[in-house]
């Protein structure tokens, strides 16, 4: 995915159809402690239930509570899923928090 890509969740329907698409352009910045914290917690080759429900509450909350755990829970994808939780702690770890200040 590119650098600056929305990122991107689709609801889909019991006939696997998108029901309902969001689309997320950046991380806000208050989330950027709970991603770290996350990327730190979750081993994403070894997933457990408890890891998959912080992954959907971050998720949630990157996304301004747009949708909730249970909408994810019954239409979202797992690929998808993954890909957004990817792009959000790959974002979150590249944040450089010393930054060097731009030319005057």
């Amino acid at each position: 995915m590119p650098k600056n890509a929305p990122m991107v969740v689709h609801l889909y329907g019991d006939d696997n159809e998108v029901v309902k698409t969001f689309t997320r352009s950046f991380v806000p910045w208050k989330m950027l402690k709970k991603a770290v914290k996350l990327s730190k917690q979750v081993n994403f080759e070894d997933l457990k239930a408890e890891d998959v429900d912080q992954i959907a509450g971050l998720v949630v909350e990157v996304f301004s509570d747009q949708f909730t755990l249970e909408d994810l829970d019954n239409g979202a994808d797992v690929g998808e899923m993954l890909a957004v939780i990817q792009n959000i702690v790959a974002r979150a770890n590249g944040v450089s928090l010393n930054p060097t200040p731009p030319e005057s």
